[in-house]
């Protein structure tokens, strides 16, 4: 079956009453509206699977192999499986809740939620954080064989981009959303630079380069950097507030809280992206 799609994007609109859902008291930020315009995707094979209007899979050099879908309810999803994990995130634009789960053979699995009717919330099997308050009981469900082999992935995919062998593909916002899917796990671990370093090999390569993607899908990915940089800008606000917080426990909750936000946009961002492409960023 082919699909030929028209969508209406905006740069910097996709995730509004998220931002406003995390950021920390005194560090909120307003999305900047950019400019929309009409994109028509190219026709493209797709997949259809059972509750799902299409699916399609692939594979991304450096990560692994990537599945993603779009439900009738326009819920996306995109899986990556590696050796010893399964990392799956969700992006419900209905609830407007972005879910991160990583899952591995005899190790319950670790639920990451932003957004939706319940906030931010880190569960692993019968223990649950909810909140940004309480970062060490954050840090201690951090854990097990699947969560350190999803980090180690993503720690050898970082150092292959810093070592710059990496050309600039059509599939790097997913790429991207993965990148940043594991730093945000090593912030909650216990390493306050990971999201930060991720942010700035993404951003060096979106400033840096000429983007060499095919022209049907040219409008889809500038979109999606605009307004990651625009995010990203609103991150450096953010976490210039919680660091002016007196208490160092406050200011640990207060970065936690900026880091919950950037990241509920930038995954929210990417199922935007999905819908730009109709999934044709997938490549097999």
């Amino acid at each position: 079956m082919a699909v030929r799609q028209v969508v209406r994007v905006c740069a910097a609109l996709v995730v509004a009453v998220l931002m406003q859902a995390f950021a920390p008291a005194g560090a909120r930020a307003n999305v900047g509206s950019g400019a929309c315009g009409e994109i028509r995707t190219a026709a493209l094979p797709l997949t259809s699977g059972k509750g799902q209007a299409a699916s399609r899979s692939g594979q991304i050099p450096g990560l692994g192999s990537v599945a993603a879908s779009i439900d009738w309810d326009n819920r996306k999803q995109l899986t990556l499986a590696g050796k010893g994990f399964r990392v799956t995130r969700t992006h419900t634009p209905l609830t407007r809740e972005v879910e991160l789960t990583i899952a591995g053979s005899g190790d319950a699995p670790l639920v990451v939620r932003f957004g939706g009717v319940e906030g931010f919330s880190v569960t692993k099997g019968t223990q649950v954080v909810r909140g940004t308050a309480d970062p060490l009981a954050i840090a201690f469900l951090i854990s097990g064989p699947a969560v350190s082999a999803f980090r180690e992935r993503i720690g050898n995919y970082e150092r292959r981009l810093i070592a710059g062998g990496a050309p600039a593909r059509v599939d790097d916002p997913h790429a991207d959303g993965f990148l940043l899917a594991g730093a945000f796990l090593s912030s909650l671990a216990g390493d306050p630079t990971a999201v930060g370093r991720a942010r700035d090999l993404i951003t060096r390569r979106i400033r840096g380069k000429v983007r060499a993607v095919g022209f049907q899908f040219k409008d889809c990915v500038t979109d999606y950097e605009l307004y990651l940089l625009d995010i990203d800008e609103q991150r450096t606000n953010c976490l210039e507030a919680a660091n002016s917080r007196d208490s160092w426990y406050a200011r640990a909750a207060d970065r936690l809280g900026c880091e919950v936000e950037f990241m509920a946009q930038a995954l929210a961002g990417e199922g935007q992206f999905i819908s730009c492409t109709a999934l044709g960023a997938i490549a097999g």
